[in-house]
């Protein structure tokens, strides 16, 4: 039975969540019902949710196979924090802070070891088994 995973699970869904709320907010003030109006601002800010679609699930797969295969709870905490940090700062940059990339970076640093780590303990401990 999972018990690790199912938290950066609900937390990811949360953040998500609030993503697309933020998106539909944006579409109802600019009018906007498909595509992103030629607007570069919020082409940015959908691209940041389509980034987030695209990492997280994979990462929290990661994260499952690894809880699944017995690696140390420490291990799964430390993936689903990095996850959900690195992606609360990476949409940060997208939502709110174009001309800077430190949150961007630092995101996809955190997102990318949170992948790494938990897809590698994965792997590890299904070849010592």
């Amino acid at each position: 039975m999972l018990s690790v995973t199912p938290v950066y699970l609900a937390a990811a869904v949360a953040l998500y969540s609030c993503m697309t709320f933020a998106i539909i907010a944006q579409r109802r003030k600019r009018q906007i019902s498909l595509g992103d109006g030629r607007q570069k601002d919020f082409a940015r800010i959908i691209r940041g949710h389509a980034n987030f679609a695209e990492y997280a699930p994979l990462t929290l797969l990661a994260i499952t196979m690894a809880e699944l295969g017995g690696v140390p709870a420490v291990v799964l905490h430390a993936s689903g924090v990095m996850l959900i940090l690195g992606r609360i700062l990476h949409g940060y940059w997208f939502f709110y802070r174009p001309e800077g990339l430190k949150c961007r970076v630092a995101g996809m640093v955190l997102t990318l070891f949170a992948l790494w780590t938990a897809s590698t303990a994965a792997v590890l401990v299904a070849l010592a088994s």
